[in-house]
C-alpha cells in the first residue's frame, strides 16, 4: 500500500483528536500499528512524522511572524527544573525530529527530509514512538 496524501491527513487526524480528547486505547493502536515495522500502517510513519513536522512549523511561524525574511529559528532546550539541556543528549530521534522541526521552520526542507530519514531509520521502536509522539503533542499544544 502506497500511503496518498488524504490516507496521511486522515491518519494524522485520528492520531491528533485521540490524542485531544485522552483516547488511550485508540492512540496506542494508531501508534503500534504506525511505529512497529511490520504492522499494517508502517508504510506511513515517515509521511505521518513528516506531516505533524510541517504542521508544527507552520504554527510556529503563524505564531512569531515572517515580518522578516532573515529570521533565523533556533531552540533552547530546558529539563524540568529549567537547567538547559544539550540537544547532543537527547535520543537520536527525538534529536533528529526536532532537528527536522528547525530545518522546516528556517525553509530548509532537503534537511528536514534528511533528519526524518534518521529517524525512520532508527532501529529501536521506542525511539521512533518517542519521535512521533513528541511531534503529535507539540502540534497539538502549539495549535491551540
Amino acid at each position: 500500500m502506497n500511503p496518498t496524501s488524504a490516507d496521511v491527513r486522515d491518519l494524522a487526524e485520528r492520531l491528533t483528536d485521540a490524542t485531544r480528547h485522552d483516547d488511550v486505547d485508540t492512540l496506542a493502536a494508531l501508534l503500534a500499528s504506525i511505529v512497529d515495522r511490520n504492522a499494517v500502517l508502517a508504510e506511513f510513519y515517515e509521511p505521518v512524522l513528516a506531516k505533524f513536522v510541517v504542521d508544527v512549523a507552520r504554527t510556529l511561524r503563524y505564531r512569531f511572524g515572517e515580518e522578516d525574511a532573515d529570521n533565523v529559528f533556533t531552540v533552547d532546550l530546558m529539563d524540568g527544573q529549567e537547567n538547559p539541556v544539550v540537544i547532543d543528549e537527547l535520543d537520536p530521534a527525538l534529536r533528529a525530529v526536532l532537528r527536522a522541526v528547525l530545518a522546516q521552520l528556517n525553509g530548509d526542507d532537503d534537511d528536514a527530509r534528511f533528519q526524518l530519514s534518521l529517524v525512520e531509520a532508527d532501529p529501536e521502536p521506542l525511539s521512533r514512538l518517542d519521535a512521533l509522539w513528541h511531534v503529535l503533542l507539540w502540534s497539538v499544544v502549539f495549535e491551540d
